[in-house]
């Protein structure tokens, strides 16, 4: 896959968005990039229309309690392998207003992150809602990347922006991440970074979707040499509250500044997600 390509998706992605009037579906940030639905209430009775208070006795007033854990053979963030091409245990928790405004935190184990740390804690905060008339939806926030027990300051943040709409069984989703020190204060600091991701998902069957995810990750223009391409593809498998997935992940031109070959090299990763 080239990188021109991906962006050619996501401007097709951003342009058919503007001009279409169908229905969406709300999505907040998932495993760093990917996403998830925005947990509403109607589906496993935490809430109804009227406001009244759900079968597990929370009001809709208050909001949406949500999370969710994953143990997945690696853990990949842009299609470079994080856990050095390990096994990886994560976990998200989230709280919704009716309002669309959202704030959570993700956890993971990982080889990244630098010397004495083998975890990865990272809030977030946003806010997810349609856009008047077009029914596309419309989710903005900021994700904060941390990890505690490092010698270095590898800590940053990334400001996102990501539009969603479906037509009839198709979901796209392109996105914009911003970064002013890409990795943190001691690996490229003062640099402005910027990903391009767009995903494409399609509902097979109730239980059963198919998705492919295209990015570029892009470095302001004295960096630019570290520009590189990645994709993931898979297929998702929903029973009760357990998702399977299968996804093949791979890069292209990643710089071995960043990762070495043997982390950006193509791969399957198998998951199992319990939600909650």
């Amino acid at each position: 896959m080239k990188a021109y390509l991906a962006r050619a998706l996501i401007l097709v992605g951003v342009l058919g968005a503007f001009n279409s009037r169908c229905l969406s579906e709300e999505v907040v940030v998932d495993e760093r990039g990917e996403f998830s639905e925005i947990d509403t209430g109607d589906e496993n009775g935490e809430g109804d229309e009227n406001g009244e208070d759900d079968e597990n006795g929370e009001d809709d007033g208050f909001g949406t309690v949500a999370g969710s854990l994953v143990i997945a053979s690696d853990y990949m963030f842009r299609s470079i392998s994080n856990s050095n091409n390990g096994p990886t245990v994560q976990g998200d928790l989230n709280w919704t207003h009716d309002i669309g405004f959202y704030i959570g935190v993700w956890t993971t184990n990982t080889d990244f992150g630098g010397p004495g740390n083998s975890m990865e804690f990272d809030p977030y905060v946003g806010w997810s809602g349609d856009l008047p008339e077009t029914k596309i939806n419309l989710n903005i926030g900021y994700w904060s990347y941390n990890y505690p027990k490092s010698e270095f300051d590898y800590d940053y943040g990334e400001t996102y922006l990501i539009l969603s709409f479906t037509v009839d069984k198709l979901t796209i989703s392109p996105s914009l991440w911003y970064s002013n020190n890409y990795f943190g204060r001691d690996f490229l600091n003062n640099v402005d970074s910027l990903a391009y991701e767009a995903t494409f998902s399609f509902e097979l069957a109730s239980y059963m979707d198919i998705s492919v995810h295209l990015g570029e990750q892009t470095f302001e223009s004295s960096y630019d040499y570290l520009n590189y391409g990645y994709y993931d593809a898979g297929i998702d498998w929903k029973i009760s509250d357990y998702t399977l997935g299968l996804r093949w992940y791979d890069t292209d031109g990643v710089d071995p500044f960043l990762a070495a070959k043997n982390l950006t090299d193509g791969r399957f990763v198998f998951k199992v997600t319990r939600s909650f």
